[in-house]
């Protein structure tokens, strides 16, 4: 359930069964880094295709793994294989949008998911890309259908530091619109 403030926040979820997720959005780094500590988050995978931020230039990948450390927190890069935006020009519909069900069948995407089931299972994992608002991100629309099929949960850290669950999400009607043509499932329902 989101809750307003990030003192109230909630306590984190299982390491092995979850994936936390944020946005960098345009925090500084100091309400970024106290966010990612206030759920104990041990490594911060970066799933951003290209990992710099004009608005937030803590998040440039230059810079973040240098202050990660500096916290006590690890930094990997994913954006390669997790990316929004893959180097695979198969990978984008007619229109020149990606394709998120078939960027999930390559598989640079499915090498990627392993890794980071993995890491999630050995460490408290967060992914990380620009976007605040996960209904609008691919950190949802593209991974969380994988992970659900994992069955792995992604609770996704809010910029006030609400903790949002997925199934939260996709019961909001602009959500589920969203998530149109991204899962199978949803397809076949409506």
């Amino acid at each position: 359930m989101r809750q307003s403030s990030p003192d109230r926040a909630s306590a984190p979820p299982p390491m092995s069964t979850s994936i936390l997720t944020i946005g960098h959005s345009n925090h500084t780094w100091e309400s970024f880094v106290s966010l990612l500590k206030a759920q104990e988050v041990e490594v911060l995978v970066d799933i951003r295709t290209e990992p710099v931020s004009k608005h937030a230039p803590f998040a440039s990948s230059r810079t973040l793994p240098r202050l990660l450390e500096l916290e006590g927190m690890r930094y990997l890069f994913l954006g390669d294989s997790l990316g929004g935006k893959p180097a695979d020009r198969s990978c984008y519909d007619h229109r020149g949008k990606p394709d998120y069900p078939k960027i999930r069948s390559k598989g640079f995407f499915k090498a990627g998911m392993e890794q980071l089931i993995r890491l999630a299972a050995e460490a408290r994992v967060a992914i990380m890309c620009a976007e605040e608002d996960p209904g609008k991100c691919h950190r949802w629309l593209l991974l969380g259908p994988a992970l659900e099929q994992g069955d792995v949960a992604m609770h996704h850290l809010r910029g006030d530091g609400a903790m949002q669950d997925s199934r939260e999400l996709r019961s909001k009607p602009a959500y589920r619109r969203q998530l149109q043509g991204t899962l199978p499932l949803l397809d076949q329902a409506e």
